[in-house]
């Protein structure tokens, strides 16, 4: 018998597909729901955050940057409401200014700064990976870009739910 622990707080209609696939597969296994990580925090948003906190990580993003912080914040609020993916300047900045007691022209020159740093500090395969270009091309994201790729990748990734 086998046994798979998935969180609810980050399952979307996707997993729960594919979840049901391994179930039909394999009529021993168990599926154990919560919110939040085994024997950890059952807040529900702070396993979002760690995974959030690890793909920034991934990238090669300084944690120190204050860009940091608002693209963590930026990236919460997505994988809550993908809807602020259509209005990045108009919605998400001031969105996220306000939670940080800012304005959102410094919330997007933070985040472009961060990502800029991260371009030239991270790990080229884990770019190209991710975007598909690298900075030896000469090519970087834009806020837009980045934000909604990231969005999109931890939305999207089933490898933290299925392993």
């Amino acid at each position: 018998m086998s046994c798979m622990w998935v969180s609810v707080s980050d399952c979307n209609q996707s997993h729960i597909f594919q979840l049901t696939q391994l179930l039909r597969q394999d009529k021993d296994l168990q599926i154990i729901l919560s919110y939040g990580a085994p024997g950890g925090d059952n807040r529900g948003s702070g396993s979002a955050q760690r995974r959030i906190e690890r793909l920034l990580s991934r990238i090669g993003m300084p944690s120190h940057l204050k860009g940091y912080q608002y693209l963590k914040t930026a990236l919460e609020i997505c994988l809550n409401d993908m809807e602020a993916l259509d209005g990045i300047t108009k919605r998400l900045y001031p969105e996220v200014a306000k939670k940080h007691k800012t304005t959102k022209e410094k919330v997007e020159h933070a985040v472009r700064h961060a990502i800029e740093s991260a371009w030239k500090r991270g790990d080229e395969r884990e770019h190209k990976n991710l975007f598909g270009y690298c900075q030896t091309e000469g090519k970087r994201p834009t806020n837009a870009e980045f934000i909604t790729r990231m969005a999109d990748y931890l939305l999207h990734d089933t490898t933290s739910f299925l392993s």
